[in-house]
């Protein structure tokens, strides 16, 4: 089936950019988003953004701030990752970004699954320049060309793959939702000390009785990842590095990994990662944390790996806003901060009386679970969605 080949350029308004000079931040106001706010269902996760001013917004071009049905879509350094504006929010981006905005032509959702292919993302691999930070320019993003079938079938195109993504967003939403559970439970008990008998529990030289004050590296060891070298790197290999950039908040993206053939002897073996490891960032965004989903990851240096017999509370403990600020002020560096793990491990911290922490590891750890079993759902849907993508955008799957 053959259908008519345009430019992006001819099927859209305008094709921009964010603002390229620095915002000026703030407490509170428009979320200023970046490449690390879009989550695995390639929507912008607002719970943890810088802000800018409100009069900053206001005075942006409106090719600038982005609307219901334009395409969002990075192209400065972890590039080719569109965005679909399901919703009207304001909020801001800088040039990283680029803003589509279709015309009459072009169905928003086929353009978004469009640019989320695998042969669109062999374009813009192939336009990149740049070695430290490849990027896809404007130009270049402007004269690419796509197929385009009549807006009927465009519209039934996008309407199949959208099932997959409607699962995926439901998902994530009970994901958000059990890792809010943990975490209020963590804050009610261990911040709050409004634990399960706080009433009749003594409090001792200012702690509950039983609780004990202690550096973090007594009961939870942060063991650092292992410096593989880029001539090793085989896209066709069975094991994933993980680095900094697979490290969210509260999310482990294991999909952009660069890969090896063979574990180097060298590797300490701490650094094989398995389902429900705990990993903290040492670099740049220095204090995330997420969980790893998946097996045949290992750890590259700049992350490290949270290991305890109380993982649960290791996990929630890291997630908290003491914790990360605590991370942070901590961390060093000018151009990009760095945390240490020995430094880090010898924050003293309240750890609960035992019979406590029994009982929120198996509270909160059988919230992680089902919160594991939800992210694997989205892998496998993702996995789906991702094989019959390319069936319907080919006309190999006839609609």
């Amino acid at each position: 089936m053959s259908w008519d080949k345009v430019k992006l350029a001819d099927c859209c308004l305008s094709i921009s950019d964010g603002d390229h000079q620095p915002p000026p931040k703030a407490v509170s106001g428009v979320p200023f988003v970046t490449i690390a706010n879009i989550n695995k269902s390639n929507q912008f996760d607002f719970s943890d953004t810088m802000f800018v001013p409100k009069d900053y917004y206001d005075r942006l071009d409106s090719k600038r701030k982005a609307q219901v049905g334009d395409i969002l879509y990075s192209v400065v350094g972890s590039f080719g990752i569109p965005v679909l504006i399901k919703e009207e929010r304001p909020f801001v981006f800088q040039r990283h970004i680029a803003i589509l905005r279709p015309n009459e032509r072009i169905n928003s959702a086929f353009l978004y699954y469009t640019m989320l292919s695998r042969d669109f993302y062999a374009k813009a691999d192939a336009a990149a320049i740049g070695a430290a930070q490849r990027t896809v320019s404007l130009t270049s993003l402007r004269g690419m060309e796509i197929e385009l079938p009549p807006l009927k079938v465009q519209e039934t195109i996008a309407s199949k793959l959208s099932v997959y993504d409607n699962l995926i967003e439901n998902n994530q939403k009970q994901i958000k939702l059990l890792e809010e559970a943990a975490r209020r439970l963590y804050k009610e008990w261990f911040v709050n000390f409004r634990f399960p008998g706080y009433e009749d529990t003594p409090i001792v030289d200012g702690v509950p009785e039983g609780w004990e004050k202690a550096p973090i590296d007594s009961r939870i060891s942060l063991l650092s990842g292992y410096a593989f070298k880029s001539a090793q790197f085989d896209s066709s290999g069975e094991y994933k590095i993980v680095t900094i950039k697979n490290v969210k908040d509260g999310e482990f993206d294991g999909i952009n990994t660069n890969r090896i053939v063979s574990i180097p002897g060298k590797m300490p073996k701490h650094c094989v990662l398995t389902d429900g490891d705990i990993l903290l960032s040492l670099t740049g965004n220095v204090g995330r944390t997420c969980i790893v989903n998946g097996n045949n990851y290992l750890l590259n240096q700049r992350v490290a790996k949270l290991q305890s017999d109380i993982p649960a509370f290791t996990y929630c403990l890291f997630r908290s806003s003491d914790m990360f600020d605590a991370m942070n002020n901590l961390a060093n560096g000018t151009a990009q901060q760095n945390l240490s793990p020995i430094r880090t491990g010898k924050i003293s911290i309240l750890f609960p009386a035992d019979n406590l922490l029994e009982e929120f590891e198996r509270i909160v750890g059988s919230m992680i679970s089902k919160m594991l079993s939800l992210i694997k759902q989205c892998d496998l849907l993702i996995q789906a969605r991702d094989r019959l993508l390319p069936k319907l955008m080919s006309g190999e799957i006839e609609v």
